[in-house]
């Protein structure tokens, strides 16, 4: 691959996002650029974990200046963007644009993005970068591996990675995005997960030296913005941009408790009840008696008794 000029774009497309509806999109944004005669080369994702290779090949190939660094729009879901901000190797080198194309679609309902991939290209094409914040979660899994997976949604312990490695596996998920109805997968499988799901006592270390017992954690979730899980909004206040995560936890509750107070975190109303806390802070460190989920932007895979999550301010440029 050349490198190209500096104004086009390098587009990474996930046909399988959203049941395969991010194809559709896909070929009437096509269309679009062609329309606006811009300079582009388009790569579409075949697997888990291509997007992150790909997001590595380009910036290997796009030229090594910082003032004319690459330019990627992502066409795909949350999933599909933690795997591009997992894939950069040079913050300096990249320039990230997305367009919703998932299921649940947490980050661009925090930014307030539209349903019309035309309309979002022209805002993309309109905009100037502006600066977001990476969290970055470091842990030591199962096997002894120690990891680093970066994020720009939210990442947690217990009860939100549980569900989310659950919805990733699950059936229903893809009949229910067919229908149109992909958001409720989450809820029908927290109920699940809410009444099954074994919660082990924890410990909630800040970056100020601050510590909190948390008795039968529910989950501990480190939020960059308000919602996770198709639209929880389990941090209200959450900015993008200001160097800090809001760290929710839910802890010492009875089931049915949490049953009734879990439709309140959809307009953000959860805070009011025992038991459910907000922290911010620019780094947290949780530790459990027993392993347990752990999740990036709703990406799992791993288990893990003790988890350091930080925010590292202001290191992605987004248009």
């Amino acid at each position: 691959m050349s490198p190209m000029r500096e104004n086009s774009f390098y587009i990474i497309v996930n046909p399988a996002s959203h049941a395969g509806k991010s194809r559709q999109i896909w070929n009437s944004l096509s269309a679009a650029l062609k329309e606006r005669g811009l300079t582009y080369k388009a790569y579409l994702s075949a697997e888990p974990g291509d997007v992150t290779v790909l997001a590595r090949k380009i910036i290997r190939h796009s030229g090594a200046a910082s003032d004319h660094p690459a330019h990627i729009i992502l066409l795909g879901g949350d999933g599909t963007l933690n795997e591009l901000i997992n894939g950069i190797t040079d913050f300096s080198r990249v320039i990230i644009s997305y367009i919703p194309a998932g299921s649940s679609n947490d980050f661009a309902r925090a930014h307030r993005y539209g349903t019309d991939p035309v309309k979002e290209l022209d805002r993309i094409l309109s905009s100037r970068p502006a600066l977001l914040d990476v969290g970055e979660t470091e842990f030591t899994d199962t096997d002894g591996i120690e990891r680093k997976k970066r994020f720009l949604i939210s990442s947690g312990m217990g009860f939100d990675a549980m569900v989310c490695d659950k919805v990733n596996h699950s059936r229903v998920k893809t009949f229910l995005n067919k229908i149109g109805l992909g958001q409720f997968v989450y809820l029908v499988i927290a109920l699940k997960c809410l009444f099954f799901g074994k919660y082990p006592d924890c410990t909630l270390t800040l970056e100020d030296g601050r510590s909190f017992p948390l008795k039968k954690m529910m989950f501990s979730a480190a939020m960059m913005e308000p919602y996770e899980g198709g639209g929880f909004k389990f941090a209200p206040k959450a900015l993008p941009d200001d160097g800090l995560l809001d760290v929710c936890t839910v802890s010492n509750l009875p089931r049915l408790f949490v049953l009734c107070a879990l439709p309140t975190a959809l307009p953000g109303w959860h805070l009011i009840f025992p038991g459910i806390h907000l922290h911010r802070t620019e780094s947290v460190r949780i530790r459990a008696n027993a392993p347990q989920y752990i999740h990036t932007d709703g990406e799992t895979g791993y288990f893990t008794s003790d988890v350091t999550i930080r925010c590292l301010k202001e290191l992605l440029r987004y248009q």
